[in-house]
């Protein structure tokens, strides 16, 4: 009597299973995700609840600039990359270019996405083992990509975001599959942007607008950054989000940020706390920089943080917020445009530099011209976090240098961000007791 019933239930399941599969697919259709089942492009960010605090420099500016004063701004929650991009990453996307437009006849497209990897080369030095594998060479694969431009950054980003956007419009038939999807890409080529009108949807919808699912990824403001990588200090941060008195970036209400900010993720005051104090680490340098003349790792058996060149992505853990290598190893690009005196006519709500506008000057008698009467332009763009080249000093959040946008070092890579939406009051992050977006993600 079993094995028959067993026959009569393998026969229903034949005949009953492609319409059980079908009607649980319909439902799975008509539910709205942020992303395709368990891709959700937030993996390996951070989310950093806004607030404000301290921008500046919170030490004396021992190379006498004075281009980032002390003041109080505020910004909005974000996430942030926990680490910096790698070589494998960044490899990754180049071969997503190089499949899709070399058999376009569109290698420009690619030859302009590929670092630098020259910028290892100095006259007195002998990298040429540098120049030659350490972008390729699958030892380097988790070290932090360089030799890319600001330009070059942004280009990355926006790849990204098609990427993470790419599955669900594929799914509701919004995009051509036969076609690659360059949305946020686009201008690079028309013919392949693969948005069609014509394409009829799978699933009715209301309005296109149900189809925004992810902020778009950006480099970070500088803001964003330096408020990143202030608020990861242990002496600053404390979760109490649910606490509507408290500041999200201070251990106690109303605390004065100037006074509650420290200028090192590991420490108040310059080298103080340096030294790793873990069993497995002991003594070792908390960041990867140059701490003095020729010493760029200690020597055999008395290492100060063992990394000669860049170290992995994965190393150097700062934060009690998970963020890697936020001061040193390499510097990061930022948003914003360089200008000597920021703190003149800066929002303090959200600020950020992406225009050409001057610092309170006269524009009719004053311009930045580089190559004329500076070495400032409208192309220079702000890098920030110090070195595996640089001394301690640059490692503080406060300190600021600039480069054309159009060029690249050996010593400046990038991590991600983007917008946080719905964090902003604690009663929308916690009405549920778990964050809005996850809710949208199927488990």
């Amino acid at each position: 009597m079993n094995f028959i019933n067993s026959i009569l239930l393998f026969f229903a399941v034949l005949l009953l299973g492609p319409t059980v599969l079908s009607s649980t697919s319909h439902k799975e259709a008509n539910t709205i995700q942020l992303a395709a089942a368990n891709d959700n492009p937030f993996d390996e960010t951070i989310l950093i609840h806004g607030g404000t605090f301290a921008m500046g420099m919170n030490q004396e500016s021992v190379m006498g600039e004075w281009n980032n004063s002390l003041r109080r701004v505020t910004v909005s929650s974000f996430r942030i990359d926990k680490y910096e991009v790698s070589n494998l990453k960044y490899r990754t996307y180049i071969h997503w270019l190089e499949k899709i437009f070399i058999p376009l006849k569109n290698d420009s497209i690619v030859k302009a996405a590929l670092p630098d990897t020259l910028v290892w080369k100095t006259n007195l030095a002998y990298n040429e083992p540098m120049i030659e594998g350490y972008f390729r060479a699958p030892a380097f694969n988790e070290y932090p990509v360089v030799g890319v431009t600001w330009d070059q950054a942004n280009s990355y980003c926006r790849w990204r975001t098609d990427r993470a956007n790419e599955k669900t419009l594929l799914r509701y038939g919004l995009i051509d599959p036969k076609t690659p999807y360059v949305g946020k890409m686009g201008g690079l080529t028309k013919s392949t942007d693969s948005v069609q009108s014509t394409v009829k949807p799978k699933v009715k919808m209301k309005s296109s607008d149900e189809f925004v699912m992810v902020p778009d990824f950006r480099l970070p403001t500088e803001a964003e950054w330096e408020y990143a990588a202030k608020v990861s200090s242990p002496k600053n941060y404390i979760s109490n989000f649910n606490n509507p008195k408290a500041g999200s970036n201070s251990s106690h209400p109303n605390a004065s940020v100037v006074a509650s900010d420290s200028p090192y993720p590991w420490s108040g005051n310059g080298n103080e706390g340096l030294r790793n104090t873990s069993k497995t680490n002991q003594g070792m340098f908390m960041a990867n920089f140059k701490n003095g003349s020729g010493d760029y790792m200690g020597m055999t058996g008395y290492s100060n943080d063992g990394a000669g060149f860049p170290s992995r992505v994965n190393s150097f853990l700062q934060s009690s917020l998970g963020l890697y290598n936020i001061s040193g190893n390499v510097n990061e690009w930022v948003a914003d445009i360089y200008r000597p005196l920021n703190s003149v006519d800066m929002d303090d709500f959200n600020p950020y530099r992406g225009n050409n506008s001057l610092d309170g000057d006269d524009p009719e008698v004053a311009s930045y011209e580089s190559g004329v009467n500076t070495l400032i332009s409208n192309k220079s763009r702000v890098y920030k976090g110090g070195s595996w080249k640089d001394r301690a000093y640059w490692l503080n959040p406060g300190t600021r240098r600039y480069l054309d946008q159009d060029k690249s070092s050996s010593t400046i890579g990038f991590r991600c961000a983007s917008s946080a939406f719905g964090f902003d009051t604690p009663s929308a992050a916690a009405a549920d007791g778990k964050p809005w977006w996850k809710k949208l993600f199927k488990k």
